[in-house]
């Protein structure tokens, strides 16, 4: 799928402007930003609910707006699926199956009975961490290529997040599905997304693969013998987080070359991090400044 110049706007206030990036096969793709930015309408627009503006949703090279039967390879599982709630799952399976021609019989039934799940059992009874389970077996029942999670985890226990997030990643794994998945637990996301992308104001400020980033970027704490912090690290390198004189930054530039220049400093704390999907927001997103505090 490629999302291509996509420009919406709601009620003459532009909430998304020139999206583009592309949807690979069996890749888990995390949406992050600030609340209200736009992640739920780009899933809107993404799933036909929406009308882009300008812009266009391709799949394959052939444009939604133009084939919209193209759209059975697409699931929206939103926030909430409320207006299921007087239905059962059997109800429910049978309205998909009459718009998605691929179901798969056998694997949602193996599927239900994994999950102890019944047909008979009406969606208000699920809780929310069963119905988005619910959902997500159904989705991938149907065969779709592309699955958009719009905060599934939100409000979930720690145990059905972890089988949600198991299950995410072995469905994507063994069928090749591609999930994009916004949720604010940044921390979750980082156990399951190969890649994020990262809304802006109105645009799309990045596009980034895990572990290119981990790989061309370091993340390291460190404190000084002096009080003093060197100027080449307040130039070079961005502050993440500051404990006393205990520093956390980030370098994205001539990583060994700063690193050398570092160790010359002979720091008496020097860890190399991880980076994290909490490290790219508070980055990126994050509007209040962290000073060097000099004791």
């Amino acid at each position: 799928m490629e999302v291509k110049q996509v420009t919406k706007a709601i009620d003459d206030q532009i909430v998304l402007q020139n999206i583009s990036f592309q949807l690979k096969q069996g890749e888990i793709t995390a949406l992050i930003g600030r609340n209200g930015v736009g992640k739920t309408t780009l899933f809107s627009t993404i799933s036909g609910i929406y009308t882009a503006d300008s812009g266009e949703i391709l799949i394959n090279g052939v444009n939604l707006a133009v084939n919209p039967a193209l759209k059975r390879q697409i699931f929206f599982l939103e926030d909430s699926m409320n207006y299921f709630n007087t239905y059962n799952v059997k109800a429910v399976v049978k309205l998909y199956k009459s718009i998605y021609l691929d179901f798969d019989e056998e694997s949602f039934a193996n599927l239900l009975a994994r999950f102890d799940m019944n047909e008979k059992t009406k969606i208000i009874s699920f809780s929310k961490g069963r119905k988005a389970l619910f959902f997500m077996i159904l989705a991938f029942s149907l065969n779709v290529k592309y699955l958009l999670l719009d905060e599934p985890l939100e409000g979930l226990d720690v145990l059905i997040k972890k089988e949600l997030l198991a299950f995410l990643k072995e469905q994507a794994r063994e069928k090749g599905t591609s999930i994009l998945i916004a949720s604010h637990r940044l921390d979750e996301l980082e156990t399951i997304a190969d890649r994020v992308l990262l809304l802006k104001g109105t645009g799309l400020e990045l596009d980034l693969y895990l572990d290119t980033l981990r790989a061309e970027t370091l993340k390291i704490q460190v404190a000084f013998r002096t009080k003093g912090v060197p100027d080449f690290v307040k130039k070079e390198a961005q502050l993440l987080s500051r404990n006393g004189r205990i520093y956390t930054i980030f370098i994205s530039n001539e990583v060994d070359a700063f690193t050398a220049r570092l160790e010359e400093e002979k720091p008496i704390l020097y860890e190399e991090l991880v980076m994290t999907i909490e490290d790219v927001f508070q980055l990126y997103l994050t509007e209040e400044k962290i000073d060097y505090l000099e004791l």
